[in-house]
């Protein structure tokens, strides 16, 4: 009988996060692109508008720490998130708007990156209890992928990665391996994110607050002829 391959436990670690010298969260990540994660949670939790207000991040990774100083001058905090709500009735959010116009995309494409994002993963292969989530500049066919126990570590991860290439939303297609949630669609939102498809499902909250924005959501994205489109697909074409 061949040995199989020896898989190894994801990595989780509590890590913190530190704005302006005051301690902002701690959560449970796995410790690689913690500068992406640490500009992307900041940006998509309404904490800063831009990267031209961080003026640096350190890691430290022995610590488990993530440290982000701001330049002096900025506005504060945009974050607008109101909690709780009642049944069917999706809970505003502050400063969200309809995404910008972005390029259609075909749907082979699309499953095509689908794909393309599960061989990228090579902390999946290894622990097989990975998210992940990749970003694709439509224009160009540039990618990202980043990786995270979480999927809206994942997704954080991806959009600081973007962020700080210089992309915009408007300009990318968004994939993840794990469910659209509400909280997960506001991030996407945040960032000008027109269209995301996920491996599995969006929820009933993301899916009418993605309406009321414009924008699409793709779930149980498999291949062309397998998938679902939540939405009107004003940005997913045939």
């Amino acid at each position: 009988m061949e040995p199989q391959e020896e898989i190894r436990a994801p990595v989780e670690y509590p890590t913190t996060l530190y704005l302006g010298g005051e301690e902002l969260v701690t959560i449970q990540t796995t410790p690689v692109d913690l500068e992406d994660f640490a500009v992307g949670y900041l940006f998509t939790e309404g904490w800063i508008r831009s990267l031209d207000e961080v003026v640096r991040v350190t890691v430290y990774e022995e610590k488990a720490l993530i440290w982000v100083e701001l330049r002096e001058g900025r506005t504060g905090p945009v974050r607008g998130l109101v909690a709780g709500s009642e049944r069917g009735v999706v809970p505003p959010v502050e400063g969200l708007v309809p995404p910008p116009p972005g390029p259609a995309v075909g749907i082979r494409d699309l499953a095509a990156w689908m794909r393309e994002m599960g061989l990228l993963t090579p902390l999946y292969r290894q622990t097989g209890g990975m998210h992940s989530a990749m970003a694709v500049r439509v224009a160009t066919g540039e990618r990202l992928v980043r990786e995270d126990v979480g999927r809206h570590n994942a997704v954080d991860k991806v959009i600081g990665a973007a962020l700080r290439r210089g992309w915009t939303g408007s300009e990318l297609v968004i994939l993840t391996s794990g469910r659209i949630s509400y909280e997960m669609c506001v991030k996407l939102a945040r960032f000008g994110v027109g269209l995301a498809a996920s491996r599995t499902a969006a929820t009933d909250m993301a899916v009418d607050l993605a309406e009321r924005l414009g924008m699409d959501l793709v779930g149980y994205l498999r291949t062309e002829q397998d998938y679902r489109l939540y939405t009107v697909g004003r940005r997913l074409s045939p």
